[in-house]
């Protein structure tokens, strides 16, 4: 019986089972991956000179009757990077048109991949292109096909590249560089086709020189290429585990690519008595197991993009193996299809000779643009971008204290599941050096249906179940195989406060798997006083309030500044004293700056005239007392600042939940180098206290409206004027 490894679902199945690859409403900013993919390629980052579109700039050459030069890029050694000391003469920079008669970008379908390596090639831009030959559709995306040498050209070409969750256009010219009129680096096939080197061009563009992009790495150029989360597989590291990896990722959408290490000290591509050649990588297009004469026999296939394969092993193509196989089994292996650059060889011998395998897992949206993968079971997947700040939820590794202010990520799986996990700092290209900080991820176990965040004392008694370790890398991947339940994933740094951006992309093969940010909802319950004044200190503040107040026995911000910073007499006690012991509350001196206790007023300050009367003062200065009771139980030092991180639990003492974001804006706000002073603290509670008014009177409008839903004209600006009111107020 023969045994392929692919999935015999139905297009209409699959369709629906991507329909429900979505992320919870909840949690709106951290979108599936499909949706916020498609929203940053139609806002694809440009890298043109001066920021002009590819039109633009070519209707200029073409009014001018020039061919375009790409000045950010020059056709000088400053692009090249490099020193050739082997050339006897300089390098020629040349255009398609003096190197061919009859230059075509695209001569043939990019997918049959007819590309060689040029004299000083070894990017890995030829093997990951190998990669993409089971789906055309990608490379075409990478490749916008409406360019030629028609009436239209103008020597400038354009290209798209995948940089940190967003598809970026690179424009280029098309000098080219050269020896004796011969390319040094990639070359198509046929010598009049060209869009192999110019997309190596856009390459070596985006990354700042050719050097940067040559002795790179297969995963990284995978990445560029599509999108997908990137991972090594060593073989001697999971030996055991190996043909279950590669059956897993024939069954979904994954690419793969195999690689042969050369020996510490050797030549780097050096060619193995069986054909083929260290230190280059191999697609892996195929994976097969089917009965061979009593017993079962387990093939990969595999693709040299550097040439027609020459492999002589077992089950190569001339093996007088294959006359044994019956014609139905070899139709199905496609052996009358296998290309010049394709062959198989048995797995035994695949896992002893290969060292490493890549591994390309693609979004859903890779998997919807592309047919031939529709017989793949797609992943489920969903990103979030997000950013380390100092204050806020740089929070550190375990051992740190506000381990718990990390950002927080939910996963609960259905059944026993493949999880990716795959954690990427922001990074630069277009030639900016890159300073990555040490950071990683941990995975804990948590209670289904979890919704809000976990606090510190779950951490401090549970131990991590997975991690990608602490590393100052771009991209850190894990795999590992979780059974049912929920699980939160925590993106972390080395030491509190270090800051930096990152993208964490989930991944799993559980169709029915929750995944969401854990946050706090945002809502205002009523601040609760449990204390009073007694009688004495009522007397000397309705004495004081009277000496500040108008004739209308009404205050404003500047009066509330002069009452709160009034010096009592000897015998007075002081204002906003919390002493624990004491039921009573008392009088000292705050000093608050006149814009504080202007914003302060607008809190009770109903009709919006600017003043309070007495009742309203009361109430507000009982706020000021709890706020003040609040503040010193979390201040630090001498009690003059309150650590940021402590914001959230001080927030929640005064009557409010925070959503992450909101939390993150109020320290932007009100915070510095990490501390809140009391003024700041204040005008913090202020704000939120007139934000939830605001969102109140959006409510009531709405609600308004739909009881009335003939509201006049009049009616709407009237509305319009109290909210713009109340938010400039305040």
């Amino acid at each position: 019986m023969l045994y392929l490894q692919t999935v015999a679902k139905s297009h209409q199945q699959l369709t629906e089972m991507d329909s429900r690859l979505t992320t919870p409403r909840r949690s709106e900013s951290f979108r599936s991956a499909t949706n916020k993919l498609d929203i940053s390629y139609q806002s694809a980052v440009s890298a043109t000179p001066g920021g002009l579109t590819y039109g633009t700039l070519r209707e200029r050459a073409l009014a001018r009757r020039v061919f375009f030069e790409d000045a950010s890029f020059p056709a000088n050694d400053t692009s090249l990077a490099i020193r050739y000391k082997s050339f006897s003469e300089p390098i020629e920079w040349m255009r398609p048109h003096d190197i061919s008669k009859r230059p075509k970008f695209i001569s043939k379908n990019p997918g049959n991949f007819a590309v060689q390596s040029g004299s000083l090639s070894d990017t890995w831009l030829l093997p990951a292109f190998s990669c993409l030959t089971v789906a055309p559709t990608l490379i075409r995306k990478c490749i916008p096909e409406e360019q030629a040498f028609n009436e239209q050209y103008a020597g400038i070409f354009r290209f798209r590249f995948w940089r940190y969750g967003e598809w970026v256009e690179v424009v280029v010219d098309d000098r080219l560089p050269t020896h004796k009129g011969q390319l040094i680096f990639l070359r198509n096939s046929d010598p009049n086709e060209f869009w192999a080197p110019l997309l190596e061009k856009a390459y070596a563009k985006l990354y700042g020189s050719y050097s940067a992009i040559h002795g790179g790495q297969l995963h990284g150029a995978l990445q560029d290429l599509t999108g997908g989360v990137t991972d090594t597989f060593q073989f001697r590291e999971h030996a055991t585990t190996l043909q279950r990896v590669i059956d897993l990722s024939m069954c979904r959408a994954t690419l793969m690519a195999a690689t042969i290490a050369a020996p510490v000290g050797s030549v780097p591509h050096r060619q193995l008595p069986n054909g083929l050649v260290t230190g280059r990588g191999y697609s892996v297009t195929g994976y097969a197991e089917f009965p061979h004469e009593g017993s079962n026999v387990v093939l990969v296939r595999l693709r040299n993009p550097w040439g027609p394969a020459e492999f002589k092993g077992a089950w190569n193509r001339q093996s007088g193996l294959w006359s044994k196989v019956p014609d139905d089994i070899k139709k199905r292996l496609g052996f009358s299809d296998l290309t010049d650059n394709e062959f198989w060889m048995p797995f035994s011998e695949f896992s002893k000779l290969f060292t490493s395998l890549e591994l390309c897992h693609l979004p859903p949206e890779a998997w919807n643009m592309e047919p031939r993968m529709r017989h793949r079971h797609p992943w489920k997947a969903a990103e979030a971008h997000r950013q380390w700040r100092k204050g806020y939820n740089a929070g550190g590794g375990l051992n740190s204290q506000i381990f718990q202010c990390n950002n927080q990520f939910y996963m609960e799986l259905q059944k026993q599941s493949n999880v990716i996990l795959s954690l990427m700092q922001k990074y630069h290209s277009f030639g900016q050096q890159n300073n990555f900080i040490p950071c990683g991820l941990l995975v804990f176990q948590s209670p289904k249906g979890r919704i809000n965040r976990l606090p510190a004392g779950h951490f401090a008694t549970s131990k991590p179940i997975a991690t990608v370790g602490i590393l100052a890398e771009r991209d850190m991947v894990s795999f590992s195989t979780l059974p049912a339940g929920g699980y939160v994933v925590v993106p972390c740094t080395a030491r509190a406060g270090l800051e930096g951006k990152y993208c964490l992309r989930m991944f799993t093969d559980d169709k029915d798997a929750v995944i969401r940010e854990l946050d706090e909802p945002d809502t205002c319950i009523a601040s609760y006083v449990d204390r009073h004044l007694d009688s004495d200190t009522m007397y000397i503040l309705r004495s004081r309030f009277l000496m500040f107040c108008n004739r209308y026995e009404e205050i404003d911000g500047y009066g509330l500044r002069q009452m709160l910073c009034h010096k009592p007499s000897a015998s007075t006690a002081s204002l906003l004293c919390c002493e624990p012991e004491k039921l009573d509350m008392s009088i000292e001196r705050l000093f608050l700056s006149a814009e504080t206790c202007k914003a302060a007023v607008t809190i009770e300050d109903k009709d919006m005239n600017g003043r309070l009367n007495y009742i309203e003062f009361l109430s507000l200065l009982q706020k000021l007392l709890l706020w003040q009771r609040i503040y010193k139980k979390y201040a630090v030092g001498n009690g003059s600042v309150i650590d940021s991180y402590s914001l959230r639990n001080a927030f929640k003492l005064a009557g409010f939940t925070l959503s992450n974001r909101v939390l993150e804006a109020l320290v932007l706000r009100f915070s510095a180098k990490d501390y809140t002073n009391l003024e700041g603290f204040i005008n913090a509670v202020v704000k939120l206290h007139v934000a939830h008014q605001v969102v109140k009177l959006i409510e009531r409008h709405r609600q308004v409206s739909a009881d009335q839903p003939g509201m006049t004209d009049a009616e709407n600006r009237k509305y319009l004027q109290e909210l713009l009111r109340a938010a400039i107020y305040s």
